[in-house]
């Protein structure tokens, strides 16, 4: 369920691993403005609802960013 490493990742690189799905990270880096640009993740799914579940059974994130890696459009057919 959650990541085994320490490494940190591109949200660019995240897009490309894990298309079409909700992703949280543990963010680790940003930019000038203050917006997530890579972290380590956390867990990832085709279900939104799996993924906040499941970084609510940990308390020990700093600052966690979760986004969906698809278009729109894909998300509201989803719906």
């Amino acid at each position: 369920m959650f990541s085994r490493g320490n490494e940190i990742v591109s949200l660019h690189e995240i897009t490309n691993h894990y298309p079409n799905e909700w992703v949280a990270i543990e963010i680790e880096q940003t930019d000038e403005d203050g917006f997530a640009t890579a972290g380590e993740l956390i867990t990832h799914s085709c279900d939104e609802r799996f993924v906040w579940s499941a970084i609510k059974l940990k308390e020990s994130f700093e600052q966690v960013y979760v986004f969906y890696t698809g278009s729109k459009r894909l998300l509201q057919n989803a719906a």
